[in-house]
This record gives C-alpha cells, structure tokens and sequence, in this order.
C-alpha cells in the first residue's frame, strides 16, 4: 500500500475527482465519484484507491475497484484513525518479512493473522474484511 505525503495530495486527484486539466470529474450519479472523497493512497498490487469521505465525522476509509467504469466504494475503516491503527497492527507482524524472500523464510503464522483480522473487525464494526483479508495473504 503506498500512502502520499500532504504535499502530493492535489496531484493524486487527477483522474480521480478531476481530470488533467482540472475539470471536475465528481458527479451524484450511481458509480460516479463524489466531490467529498479525497483520494490518500493506493492499494499497490491492483492499484485501487484508498480514500477518505471529508463529509463524514472521522474521516471513514475506502477503497474501490478502478477501471470499471463505475466507483463502488467499500468500507476498509471506520475512521482515518482506526485505518492508521490497522497498518500499525499490520506492521508488527511484518518486521523481518519486508520482502518476498523473507516472507517465504519466515512466512506470518495464520495464528497472527487471525488476530490482526480479529482486532481490525473488533475496532470497525460495518466493514467487509475481504480488504484486509487480500492484503494479508501469503
């Protein structure tokens, strides 16, 4: 998952909520992008976005399948806090497995991984895990 920095944050709408030239891109329609999600990051194997709704109290966390033609947002934290709970979780478990080699020499216990599922499902209710459950396979 790659994250931006603040300062990369108006780049990373382009193609999102505006196009090249700045033209908004935001619509009401079923499958349109909203004016108020503000893309963070991106999911680094599929390169789906990671984004935040502004509107709402706490700043909730999605994703969506890009190239479809239409954005179906699903819900991966029920704030931007518990999101970045969630990654710190996920960190623990990945030191010493930072890269394909060493995760294939020390491979993460499914005991581990049931209990960073567990507790990400424990701290947001309302969300599917199959996000969380994808980025934590072997």
């Amino acid at each position: 998952m790659i994250l931006y920095l603040v300062e990369e944050l108006k780049q990373a709408q382009v193609g999102y909520s505006v196009d090249e030239g700045g033209e908004s891109l935001t619509g009401t329609g079923e499958g349109d992008w909203r004016e108020n999600w503000l893309v963070i990051g991106y999911e680094d194997e599929c390169g789906d976005p990671i984004f935040i709704d502004v509107a709402e109290d706490d700043f909730p966390v999605y994703t969506s399948v890009h190239g479809c033609g239409n954005w179906e947002p699903n819900l991966i934290a029920v704030s931007f806090n518990n999101f970045i709970k969630a990654l710190s979780y996920i960190k623990e478990i990945s030191i010493g497995r930072e890269s394909p080699v060493e995760r294939e020499r020390n491979p993460v216990p499914s005991s581990d991984r049931a209990r960073i599922l567990e507790t990400i499902a424990n701290e947001n209710p309302k969300i599917s895990l199959t996000f969380w459950e994808i980025w934590l396979q072997e």
